[in-house]
């Protein structure tokens, strides 16, 4: 069996994995990302954990990365939280370095081909995943091909326009997405509100347990969220949309009215199957993801397990 290194570039950690091609994780190493440092400390970082997890016996290189990744592997933007990313050569960069194949596309993309290939997403041929952390990102399966557009840049579903001239959001636009349903901004409204500091998943938590304030909360998130996933399901059509990220376990409990309040809101066509799902492969999805990007090149070449 052929193996590949994955790397997941996410705003607060780096993870890579030594990933067979059957789906196995033999190794999984993680540094913290230090975005703040700038995309070329980030660059260093990236080696330096595929130099700790070894390429001897990769037969290549896949990358899930934040931001806006062109067809060619270079980043195209970014938001504010990872300065001096976007003009970054990210394949050239790996490829030049480590003289393996090296295939990026953006972290949520990968989470897609992740869940296709191993997860919630096998054997359905039109998928979106959404990633709910610190920002919020989007992925679209169109009969059981990955759209990238014409730039790469498709899916960015935390950039559509929720509220006209709403919240600012980190990519510099008001009333995104991402400014209402992201783990940072549910914090962000907890404090506006109440003057107190929780995280989302404290937030979460407390509303499950009955915390007036805490439900409150939720229930404005949920209300955007499903007015998000909505709008997505109305437009494309999918079966299933997949919630993934690092909030997304502590919105199980909310799950079933996610999804009613998604299905009122959608057309009886739409409504179809449709469904609201987990990811199964939680943090692995975007590590997996990764390395079907090399398995699927008929360019990976090299040793096999």
């Amino acid at each position: 069996m052929k193996v590949a290194i994955g790397i997941d570039v996410g705003g607060t950690k780096i993870r890579g994995g030594l990933v067979r091609d059957d789906g196995k994780v033999l190794r999984i190493a993680e540094l913290p990302t230090h975005a703040a440092k700038g995309g070329t400390a980030v660059m260093g970082r990236i080696m330096a954990l595929i130099d700790e997890l070894g390429v001897a016996h990769a037969c290549g290189i896949g990358v899930g990365a934040t931001g806006q990744i062109g067809l060619s592997g270079q980043i195209l933007s970014a938001t504010s939280t990872f300065p001096a990313w976007a003009g970054i050569a990210l394949r050239d960069e790996l490829t030049a370095r480590y003289a393996l194949p090296v295939q990026v596309v953006n972290d949520v993309q990968a989470m897609a081909l992740g869940e296709q290939h191993h997860g919630a997403g096998r054997g359905i041929a039109d998928f979106v995943c959404l990633a709910l952390g610190t920002g919020v990102g989007g992925a679209i399966v169109s009969a059981g091909k990955l759209v990238r557009g014409a730039n790469g840049a498709a899916g960015e579903i935390g950039h559509l326009i929720l509220r006209h001239g709403g919240r600012l959001c980190p990519c510099g636009k008001s009333g995104c997405l991402e400014a209402y349903v992201s783990g940072r901004a549910l914090a962000e409204r907890f404090y506006e509100t109440y003057g107190i500091h929780k995280t989302a998943s404290a937030i979460l938590q407390e509303a499950q347990s009955g915390d007036p304030a805490a439900q409150a909360m939720r229930d404005e998130f949920v209300g955007d969220l499903s007015s998000g996933i909505a709008s997505l399901a109305t437009l494309l059509n999918p079966r299933k949309v997949i919630l993934g990220g690092g909030i997304a376990q502590s919105l199980a409990p909310f799950l079933p009215i996610i999804a009613q309040q998604v299905v009122r809101q959608l057309s009886h066509a739409a409504a179809l199957d449709f469904s609201v799902e987990l990811s199964e492969l939680r943090d692995e999805s975007m590590l997996l993801g990764a390395a079907s990007l090399v398995f699927s090149s008929t360019k990976s070449r090299g040793r096999t397990y």
